[in-house]
């Protein structure tokens, strides 16, 4: 990520500000923050650029015109889109961001039959869409949780930038419907039972299977039910449950399984089972 110019030196205070570069899905850097008294010089950057607000407000500048943003609301703006602005006097803005470079967005172009443009353009000015925030969110969150899967985060990701080209991007984009591609969803599943420790990425299973991340997604969802994160975590926890039986100590049995550490283990068999895995020893040990 390049700016052209940094905040303006008087306007300096930032809290809670991190930035990451999330280099297992591809190269995507990630952003969050609480600014009070922060005011960007005009500045834009080598990537997309999607800012989700989660609290205070802000009044940004960009596309000729000053908006007002509030908890909710998400700027699309495009690779070296000049912007600038902050949050007003005596407010504070917290919001996450994600920089996808054009590569990354450039794969979404494959979910849209038909001559497009080989990268989408955002036009408008703010985005008011739950459906896009929330999984923007989930994204986002998921990727400060240490262990979180990159199945899901790609999942999140790959859902963001669907709906963002299709509902917001400049003319008329509109993906592709799911099909029935029996062969792709047994090979995936397949695989992810046969990988089930392993930290699958959707690139990784989109490959094996022969479609495109997303569309493998929905292909898979329509005929198994769940989503492919979905469904790795329920063969992890099939095979948790195995182990326990045979003996195995709860901590040993995450890890073999795939699990980050025990309590995500808890987590995911009482979901799927609707009791701990100590309750579970408990029982089938009477």
């Amino acid at each position: 990520m390049a700016d052209v110019a940094g905040p303006s030196p008087e306007h300096r205070e930032a809290h809670d500000a991190r930035m990451w570069w999330a280099g297992d899905l591809g190269g995507v850097e990630l952003f969050r923050a609480t600014l009070t008294e922060f005011d960007f010089r005009p500045h834009a950057h080598e990537e997309f650029f999607l800012a989700l607000t989660e609290g205070g407000v802000a009044t940004p500048r960009y596309r000729g015109d000053s908006h007002v943003i509030g908890p909710g609301d998400l700027i699309a703006l495009n690779p070296e889109e000049v912007h600038s602005g902050g949050p007003p006097a005596d407010e504070s803005w917290t919001y996450r961001a994600v920089y996808p470079g054009p590569e990354l967005v450039r794969g979404i172009v494959a979910e849209f039959p038909g001559v497009l443009p080989p990268v989408p353009e955002f036009g408008g000015d703010v985005v008011r869409d739950p459906e896009v925030a929330a999984h923007l969110r989930r994204f986002h969150q998921l990727s400060e949780l240490p262990g979180s899967s990159p199945l899901e985060r790609e999942s999140r990701l790959a859902r963001t930038l669907v709906l963002l080209v299709s509902r917001y991007a400049v003319g008329t984009w509109s993906p592709r419907p799911p099909g029935r591609e029996r062969q792709a969803v047994a090979v995936s599943t397949e695989y992810l039972r046969e990988h089930a420790a392993e930290n699958v990425s959707l690139r990784t299973l989109a490959r094996v299977a022969g479609l495109s991340p997303y569309h493998l997604c929905r292909v898979f969802r329509q005929a198994v039910g769940v989503t492919p994160h979905a469904y790795q975590a329920q063969v992890r926890v099939w095979r948790a449950r195995s182990l326990l039986r045979a003996g195995l100590p709860i901590a040993e049995v995450a890890t073999v399984s795939g699990f980050y550490d025990q309590s995500h283990l808890t987590r995911h068999f009482k979901r799927i089972l609707g009791l701990t895995p100590g309750r579970y020893v408990r029982d089938t040990d009477t």
